[in-house]
């Protein structure tokens, strides 16, 4: 009699054991994977960039370039208990007027980068300028984030967690140019200002 309430109860302590764990990690996989960009921080594709503080904001003003693509590299930091696989951009990026989201590539050219806990990697993130006539010569555009897809502990959840806002180390500004630097811009269409 005594034997089986002491396997009765030893089995009852595993059962609630096993449902803890069980609980615990549901709620780390729906917990929001824990990415950070940060410096150091360079810029190719531009003549031209410069970096300022305006409170509490980092600025990386870069110059305008119809048509060309701007490459900015920033290390991305996996900050979470688990690995972390990105593969590449979300379908669904911040809107900017003059810059298109086009590729996110670690640094040996892969779209696919797997980072353990702790570690950290160099990634690209390509921005295509383009749409300068649509604005006038004193507008301009940031890009502040990018939209990463990623999966957590080798395992798309299908959560929204799939995809990942990711704030950037430095806001990226460029100023809509002057006509003469904004090959589409006609007479009409480029908003007065």
């Amino acid at each position: 009699m005594r034997r089986s309430r002491l396997g009765r109860r030893a089995g009852l302590v595993a059962l609630v054991l096993l449902a803890l764990l069980a609980a615990g990690g549901i709620a780390l996989a729906r917990s929001e994977p824990a990415l950070r960009a940060e410096g150091p921080t360079s810029v190719a594709g531009t003549e031209a960039t410069g970096v300022f503080e305006i409170a509490d904001r980092t600025v990386r003003q870069v110059r305008y370039d119809d048509g060309g693509t701007l490459r900015y590299t920033f290390e991305l930091t996996n900050h979470d208990r688990l690995p972390i696989t990105v593969r590449g951009l979300a379908e669904e990026q911040p809107p900017s007027r003059l810059f298109t989201y086009t590729g996110l590539t670690g640094a040996d050219g892969r779209t696919t980068l797997r980072l353990s806990p702790g570690e950290s990697a160099p990634v690209t993130l390509d921005l295509l300028m383009g749409g300068c006539e649509t604005l006038s010569a004193r507008a301009g555009a940031f890009v502040t984030a990018v939209v990463l897809r990623v999966e957590r502990g080798g395992v798309l959840t299908g959560l929204p967690t799939d995809d990942l806002t990711v704030a950037l180390p430095e806001e990226l500004h460029t100023g809509s140019p002057r006509e003469a630097f904004c090959p589409s811009s006609t007479a009409t269409s480029r908003p007065p200002g």
